[in-house]
């Protein structure tokens, strides 16, 4: 399995269009060794039950060693050209997963449908989440072996999964311990040794999975029973 190089993943939400992810994947000389160019598309359920997608951009090469992924804003739609048309369309952004980059930054769908100028519509989340946030959810999840209790299946025919934002907050009761899902990431990945316990609360907090308990604070001008 090749290993995943993310390019410049804070700069995720200055990109607006397909165009912007090959003239990043051109400067790190992402197509070197004949590698395919695929765009991938995640769902992610805000509590609001819009659905939006998460999309990466990613070159990759079964037999190469590395895969380069650019992501890019999360959207519901995109506009761009068909090929020999002028007119502007709005397009699903799943429509787009699995969907070939060609080195001119064309995009073909999985139908054959050919487009150009693909520009993304960005979608405001309720809140910023940061890779880091995403990454602890992601081993949460997987440490916790419920990645079926928090998905949702979309109606359609390459089946595609949203992450369920609104079934996290039933986790908190089975939720392990700061200490355990840390060991958890770390044997999954350990460069991320610098990650601290409470990072990994926050993360958890903000998706619902751990509340902290608030700390009963004594009234002023209370007095000790007689």
């Amino acid at each position: 399995m090749p290993h995943c190089e993310w390019l410049q993943p804070n700069e995720r939400d200055n990109r607006r269009s397909i165009a912007d992810a090959m003239d990043l994947l051109h400067q790190h000389a992402a197509f070197e060794g004949g590698r395919t160019v695929k765009i991938r598309i995640g769902g992610l359920r805000l509590p609001s039950q819009h659905i939006v997608g998460l999309v990466a951009v990613c070159a990759e090469n079964a037999a190469a060693e590395t895969a380069f992924i650019v992501t890019l804003p999360t959207c519901k739609t995109v506009w761009a050209r068909r090929l020999g048309r002028e007119d502007l369309e709005e397009f699903d952004i799943f429509q787009l997963d699995g969907a070939t980059v060609h080195g001119n930054g064309n995009v073909e769908l999985v139908d054959g449908t050919r487009l150009r100028a693909v520009e993304l519509t960005p979608s405001l989340l309720p809140y910023h989440v940061t890779e880091l946030e995403w990454c602890i959810i992601r081993h949460t999840i997987a440490f916790m072996g419920v990645e079926s209790e928090c998905r949702y299946l979309l109606p359609s025919e390459r089946f595609c999964y949203a992450l369920d934002c609104s079934a996290l907050p039933a986790l908190q009761d089975r939720a392990p311990l700061l200490k355990q899902i840390r060991g958890y990431i770390l044997d999954q990945d350990p460069a991320l040794e610098d990650l601290s316990e409470q990072k990994i609360a926050d993360a958890m907090c903000k998706f619902g999975i751990r509340i902290p308990r608030t700390r009963r604070t004594r009234r002023l001008g209370s007095t000790a029973a007689a």
